[in-house]
């Protein structure tokens, strides 16, 4: 294990111990990152010493706004974005509650972006 994966599983484990009232999560590595699942649904990454949640068109905003960005990387000399993962803003990170309750947000993403990839949640599906 490098050093940096090192680093990125202690801080996935940071972050588990401040969610874990919130709800039973667990990890595994996903692409050099760590991934955090809560009943199967990938709803946060640890990469590079940031925290990523799930976001949604509801939600986007709310990171656009608190001036976040997109979880970001370079792959063969070029610049790649995960849109639908955002930096959780420091803010939100210092506050238990608050965290929490973006948590769950990020995690209801998860559920209906799964919804919509299985043709469950696509508009007229129904």
């Amino acid at each position: 294990m490098t050093e940096q994966s090192r680093k990125t599983q202690a801080l996935a484990e940071h972050y588990l111990g401040q969610l874990s009232s919130w709800a039973k999560i667990t990890t595994r590595p996903l692409f050099g990152a760590v991934a955090l699942y809560r009943h199967d649904h990938v709803f946060a990454m640890v990469w590079h010493g940031a925290l990523y949640f799930k976001v949604d068109d509801d939600s986007r905003r709310d990171y656009e706004v608190a001036g976040s960005h997109a979880l970001g990387y370079i792959s063969e000399g070029e610049e790649h974005a995960l849109k639908s993962y955002w930096e959780v803003p420091a803010d939100v990170l210092e506050d238990q509650e608050q965290l929490q309750q973006w948590a769950e947000r990020a995690y209801r993403a998860a559920i209906k972006a799964q919804r919509v990839k299985d043709g469950d949640g696509a508009p007229g599906s129904r």
